[in-house]
């Protein structure tokens, strides 16, 4: 991802040292999603707020490589450019539907859950929808029925249906290839967050169970994160996941102590943060790493 004037040089590691105390308050640039008070916004690492987006329930929130803001937001998707001006909005024409996913994809395309339709579709930047593909949850919850969606490399989705707690890998017509869900000594309850990283495991975060756990392609619980490995935080409603390139990963809280956690793989707290001006933060992305994330190279 190229520098822009918005965006510093991102320090991933310092405070990752063997021995260091966790870092409280300001760290990254980062741009995170507050659902309840309605806002997305961009924070440098000062903490001040560079850019703020006023709109109901943000969710899903991706930065792009040329400065763009792509997110969800309760009735479609929006585009800001790094001027802070909308470039792109999409709206759904239902009556009753709700929208809690967006993700960049290749050659500008998007990647949209209808929880009213019930479907995932990918649209164009002018507005077209030019892929459907139906995924019923065995709940009727227009509210909950899905959290953040991701399409894959491989042209498969994986499928955050959060009313079933339950993952979901799909095949590009719809067929069901894999289901997570009923794993020893995971709560998935109103479970929010999935991805799928470089290695082929998979990361996903429970909700309202309060855990990050990333399991093999066997599922295999090879690594998870619980309220009992860091009493110092109070960690509630657990929200958006994202691994950073040296293996630690930042996590989102709708409630608790803080809004933002860093946590490394030997469950060491590397940074935390209450954001002063925000409520619910359900989703962030950390600014100025390497790769792109219409290419799958971001891991949120």
């Amino acid at each position: 991802m190229k520098l822009n004037r918005f965006f510093l040089p991102l320090l991933v590691c310092v405070a990752g040292e063997l021995g260091a105390e966790a870092v409280e308050g300001p760290k990254y640039n980062l741009v995170c999603a507050d659902f309840a008070k309605g806002e997305v916004c961009v924070v440098d690492k000062s903490g001040e707020r560079k850019h703020v987006f006023k709109t109901q329930n943000p969710n899903d929130v991706w930065a792009l490589p040329n400065g763009e803001v792509l997110f969800a937001w309760r009735r479609g998707v929006k585009i800001y450019d790094q001027a802070g001006k909308q470039i792109f909005e999409w709206s759904s024409s239902e009556a009753k539907d709700e929208i809690h996913t967006c993700q960049p994809l290749a050659e500008g395309n998007i990647l949209i859950a209808q929880n009213g339709l019930s479907r995932l579709i990918e649209i164009n930047r002018e507005g077209k929808i030019v892929k459907e593909v139906p995924v019923k949850s065995r709940n009727n919850d227009l509210h909950m029925r899905y959290r953040m969606c991701r399409k894959l490399q491989n042209g498969n989705y994986l499928c955050m249906i959060s009313c079933d707690d339950e993952i979901r890998e799909i095949d590009s017509e719809g067929k069901t290839v894999r289901v997570i869900r009923d794993l020893p000594g995971v709560k998935m309850s109103k479970a929010h967050a999935v991805t799928r990283l470089a290695n082929g495991n998979t990361l996903f975060s429970t909700g309202a169970g309060a855990m990050a756990v990333e399991v093999d392609q066997d599922d295999k619980i090879v690594w998870k994160l619980e309220r009992s490995d860091l009493p110092e935080i109070k960690m509630g409603f657990m929200t958006g996941l994202h691994r950073l390139p040296n293996g630690n990963t930042v996590i989102s809280f709708y409630q608790g102590s803080h809004h933002l956690i860093e946590v490394s793989r030997e469950k060491k707290l590397v940074w935390k943060w209450r954001l002063p001006d925000q409520r619910t933060v359900v989703s962030v992305q950390i600014l100025d790493q390497e790769g792109d994330a219409s290419q799958g190279q971001i891991y949120k």
